[in-house]
């Protein structure tokens, strides 16, 4: 698969040079332009200029998690923040590949002045989160690898709604101090909390999500590894929901789609080749009313023992945007079950 998800049987660590800190040239330092509570960019249409420009918006403070870091602009601009006296903390992956695939850019961070720390290798940490200044935070189904920014669909929602940026920061402030390595059972941040959901923990909210719908569920996973999901979904699309669920080509899930499709719900595919679309978006949308967006995957590990974060809203300046996306994926998806 395009995104690695499989143990590592060796890591390779090499000693990373520092990051040159140069000025930011104007195309990645404009700033996003006048904030609005919720907003959504779909990839790869936006492009990641607003990722960078964010970053680059930081006075004070920055945080990040991330699942892999693999992206040189990105890098660039947090030493640049660093460099100008923000503090800027980066909690990065180390479970499964995350080692591997962060190595790199733990090091030349660390050498430009950025506060790095790795996550325990007993939990995996796949959220993929930014927040500046504690008052507005990226919540991302994407992971800042550049690689795969061209042909990967994803969403990232800017959020500035103070009572999510605070939770935000509480739980990358616990998780911070080490708090994961209780995961699952005692990580203080958890399950539902406002419009946040976090895993561990948001398996039962994702469930009722599905459970709501009265006329449509569309759903894009990249994976479909849930028992607890796929019955939500077969029994939605057996009471007369019309279930639509997007994915890439992959026999891992390809059991589950076939029952769901059995059960009467609709599945499009793309193949799995370079040069299709590769469906890495996490998104359930809920009688065109409601969407869920965020990192987490329809797996059991993904639901509740990993480090995960979504947003689940009815505010039309993201439902709209991913419905069109979704419409979109769905029309050129050409494989049907």
């Amino acid at each position: 698969m395009k995104r690695p998800w499989v143990a590592c049987v060796a890591v390779a660590v090499s000693t990373a040079a520092p990051l040159a800190v140069v000025p930011a040239g104007p195309a990645r330092s404009a700033q996003l332009g006048p904030p609005a509570a919720l907003r959504v960019f779909t990839e790869p249409a936006a492009g990641f200029g607003p990722v960078y420009s964010f970053i680059l918006s930081a006075r004070h403070s920055l945080d990040m998690t991330m699942y892999e870091l693999e992206d040189a602009n990105a890098e660039h601009d947090l030493a640049v923040d660093a460099e100008r006296g923000v503090a800027v903390r980066v909690l990065l992956d180390r479970a499964y590949s995350g080692k591997w695939a962060n190595s790199r850019a733990a090091g030349a961070l660390a050498a430009a002045g950025v506060h790095v720390e790795w996550a325990p290798s007993s939990v995996i940490v796949h959220q993929k989160t930014v927040v500046v200044d504690n008052s507005a935070a990226l919540v991302m189904t994407a992971n800042l690898t550049s690689r795969y920014y061209a042909g990967t669909a994803d969403f990232i929602i800017e959020d500035r709604r103070s009572a999510d940026v605070a939770v935000i920061v509480r739980a990358f402030d616990d998780d911070w101090a080490g708090d994961l390595v209780e995961s699952p059972y005692r990580v203080p941040v958890r399950g539902q909390v406002g419009d946040l959901v976090f895993s561990p923990g948001s398996e039962q909210v994702l469930l009722g999500l599905i459970a709501s719908a009265r006329s449509s569920v569309q759903t894009s996973s990249e994976e479909m590894a849930s028992g607890a999901v796929e019955s939500a979904l077969e029994a939605d699309a057996r009471r007369g929901v019309d279930v639509e669920v997007l994915m890439t080509q992959d026999s891992s899930w390809g059991p589950a789609l076939r029952r769901l499709s059995s059960a009467g719900a609709h599945v499009r595919l793309y193949p799995y080749s370079d040069r299709a679309l590769y469906i890495h978006a996490k998104l359930t949308l809920v009688d065109g009313k409601r969407a869920y967006v965020g990192s987490i995957n329809y797996s059991t590990s993904s639901m509740v023992y990993n480090r995960e974060l979504g947003v689940i809203t009815a505010d039309p300046a993201v439902v709209g945007p991913v419905a069109h996306a979704f419409a979109q994926w769905w029309a050129g998806a050409p494989i049907t079950l």
